[in-house]
């Protein structure tokens, strides 16, 4: 069994130092801890905590990695959906599913050794973080990993169908007369980028003029910023009829600050969510909005990881995409124009 003493002697520096690379602690620099950590991985390193767990040399968890700054898998509408998709499946193999919060192990340059450490026989990245260079030393190392809503070269992934989802939205709202129609999208991420190429490409498809300052940047799952990007829509010369919304929880949000500036819904703005949430289900009048099939896509991903997990010499990986459904309500009027 390789041992700290091993490494420290293939690094040419102290147990000590070791240590410190192996459990992210702050005081090395960046380039020593990715250095130690890179040969202890060469050499077959496994901490002594994981390699007694069983006769197989399996913790039975998995890490599923956020980049959530204010929320959790727990208290987001959609991540705990994808979460239950995925725990139903592990579970019934054995495994346990532990959230990670992957935004405070980045900023300690300590992702992959806290990982190692834990002994996680496979990981699950669900939100964001993609480009991080923590996430793409994961990528480098041997732990089985599946991706959600991102491709990565040589690893399986599960989709959503974003670019089905904002054109169904986008000619709905055309189907229900609205030619002036607004598109509040999330931060820079691969998700954003697929939905806001689907809005353009669905517009113009449909022969309308959208003007610029039709389409705002907003923060996922976040109420103000909704607000904002909604309060800026509605003091245009020439204001949109229908607004689509990041997700479900940042429209309802904007739709308490409409009703409180004098805009109630439906009757002088239209407005879709996104994500098909259990929220929305609670929106009066009812949210239209296009379901993402959430607790299929963390089934789907399980299987995946599970497969990587009793494969790992398969060089064989998918990428799946799901799609979902339009959820029609009354939060779309009808108009003549």
């Amino acid at each position: 069994m390789i041992t700290l003493k091993d490494i420290s002697a293939r690094c040419g520096c102290s147990v000590a130092t070791v240590s410190k690379a192996l459990n992210g602690m702050p005081d090395i620099s960046a380039e020593t801890a990715r250095h130690i950590r890179q040969v202890a991985q060469e050499m077959g390193y496994m901490p002594n905590a994981a390699a007694r767990t069983l006769k197989t040399n399996r913790s039975r968890t998995i890490g599923l990695i956020m980049f959530l700054k204010n929320e959790n898998v727990w208290t987001h509408d959609f991540f705990s959906q994808i979460a239950a998709g995925i725990q139903g499946v592990t579970e019934e193999k054995g495994y346990d599913i532990t959230p990670i919060n992957a935004q405070k192990l980045v900023e300690s340059n300590g992702l992959l050794s806290y990982c190692i450490h834990r002994g996680y026989d496979g990981l699950i990245v669900m939100s964001a973080g993609f480009e991080e260079k923590d996430v793409q030393e994961l990528l480098s190392s041997r732990i089985p990993l599946v991706s959600i809503d991102h491709t990565f070269p040589g690893r399986s992934a599960v989709l959503s169908d974003n670019l089905q989802g904002t054109r169904e939205l986008v000619r709905y709202a055309y189907s229900m007369g609205h030619r002036r129609i607004a598109f509040i999208h999330g931060e820079d991420t691969a998700v954003t980028q697929g939905r806001l190429q689907s809005f353009c490409a669905a517009c113009k498809e449909l022969s309308l003029n959208i003007p610029e300052e039709y389409i705002k940047p907003a923060i996922y799952h976040n109420m103000e910023s909704a607000a904002d990007a909604t309060r800026q829509l509605m003091v245009l010369e020439n204001p949109p009829t229908c607004i689509l919304y990041q997700d479900d929880y940042s429209c309802i949000g904007a739709r308490n600050i409409l009703e409180r500036e004098g805009n109630p819904l439906p009757a002088n703005v239209s407005v879709a969510g996104y994500d098909g949430t259990r929220l929305a289900e609670l929106f009066i009048p009812r949210l239209t909005t296009f379901r993402q099939n959430s607790e299929v896509i963390g089934q789907e991903a399980a299987h995946l990881l599970l497969n990587a997990i009793d494969n790992p010499q398969e060089s064989y990986f998918r990428h799946l995409t799901i799609p979902g459904s339009l959820i029609i309500g009354e939060s779309v009027r009808q108009i003549k124009e």
